[in-house]
């Protein structure tokens, strides 16, 4: 059994409870005590992180691929993993608590590649046609069960550290750390996918299983686990792209029915701008999925946003300020600021920054013990 005694901190942002209904599968056991929330201001990546913009932060997001994390089938987590987590640890001794992006995919390390029916090679991405990616058939029973491999390797290592509270649900992606979006809008990408016999069910299955995983792997330590969302992109039974938000929604749901207040949504892609004094996000393809969202952290589930780049923020006459106050305002627990947010004309400065981090904590419940329970 685990080293529970270091789950309960004497000090530190308290769990918010899930508020909507549902919660952690029944176990033999009581359930653990939370490690605490990754809340407020976030950087992303520790090598990102200025000391002179320390005091503006709450957190850091270390990145983290599958293929640097396990050289081989079942190995615990490899020396350059531990390393970057003792980097991480060390940029910023302050801040209570980290989150861990693993990143699988076209991350994944050759030898889960090539399990089952072997990869999907020359996958692209509609971003950036030049580049090809060799991604997995994320789907197949023996690269989830390798994924839970790395899972259990990561929990021994984190039993011993107790700043790491939340690490991300990457089983099913594809290029990004984004499960719901599989860049299936290019015409090769279907076709391969199709010929390796992907589905939409079998999609959706394999992305539950990966959250049951978590749930079962790192739950038991009090660590929470965070799925990024977006309306599902899948295809239809003739094949054609299709975009499903009520997907994404039962997804969500899943995910909340079965982990409680472990069980983090998130979206990668936020990106507001002032408008009257008030701020206002700018993806209306988005407002459907974002209002769910919004709704349930109002109520006390946890979620959390990483904002789009700087540049596309400011495409859209948006600044990384409006979309951190978006945020803050509709009850989310923390923002992963983007590279170089310190650039930004609407600047987040000290004092800025100290009235955001105020609103993430209590949105958290630390300031109405009432939403804990």
């Amino acid at each position: 059994m685990r080293r529970r005694g270091l789950l309960k901190l004497a000090a530190g942002l308290p769990l918010a409870g899930a508020g909507l209904g549902g919660g952690p599968t029944a176990a033999a056991e009581p359930p653990p005590s939370p490690r605490g929330r990754v809340a407020g201001l976030l950087a992303r990546e520790d090598h990102l992180v200025r000391p002179a913009n320390q005091a503006r932060l709450r957190g850091l997001v270390l990145r983290l691929s599958w293929k640097d994390a396990q050289l081989t089938p079942g190995a615990s987590l490899s020396k350059a993993a531990t390393d970057a987590l003792d980097r991480a640890e060390a940029v910023a001794p302050g801040y209570p608590f980290l989150k861990l992006r693993l990143v699988a995919g076209a991350e994944s390390p050759d030898w889960a590649l090539h399990l089952d029916d072997g990869p999907l090679t020359e996958w692209v991405d509609p971003e950036d046609i030049t580049k090809k990616y060799t991604v997995p058939q994320w789907w197949q029973p023996e690269f989830l069960g390798a994924y839970e491999g790395l899972l259990t390797a990561l929990a021994d290592e984190l039993d011993g550290r107790p700043r790491w509270a939340e690490v991300t649900v990457s089983a099913t992606c594809t290029i990004y750390a984004e499960p719901c979006v599989k860049q299936l809008g290019v015409a090769a990408n279907r076709g391969q996918a199709r010929d390796a016999g992907y589905t939409d069910a079998k999609d959706q299955d394999a992305l539950r299983q990966a959250m049951d995983a978590h749930h079962r792997i790192l739950t038991p330590l009090g660590i929470a686990s965070s799925v990024a969302y977006n309306p599902w992109q899948t295809l239809d039974d003739a094949g054609a792209v299709l975009v499903s938000p009520a997907t994404t929604r039962a997804l969500m749901d899943h995910q909340r029915t079965t982990m409680g207040a472990y069980g983090v949504w998130a979206n990668n892609s936020l990106s507001a701008r002032w408008v009257n004094g008030e701020p206002v996000q700018n993806r209306t393809d988005y407002d459907a999925m974002y209002e769910y969202m919004t709704t349930a952290a109002r109520a006390g589930h946890p979620v959390q946003f990483q904002t789009a780049t700087l540049a596309k923020i400011q495409e859209a006459q948006g600044s990384v300020y409006a979309t951190a106050s978006w945020a803050a305002r509709r009850g989310a627990l923390s923002v992963e600021l983007p590279r170089g947010w310190e650039q930004d004309d609407d600047v987040i400065d000290l004092d800025r920054a100290g009235e955001l981090n105020r609103l993430f904590a209590g949105n958290t419940g630390e300031a109405n013990p009432s939403r804990l329970r």
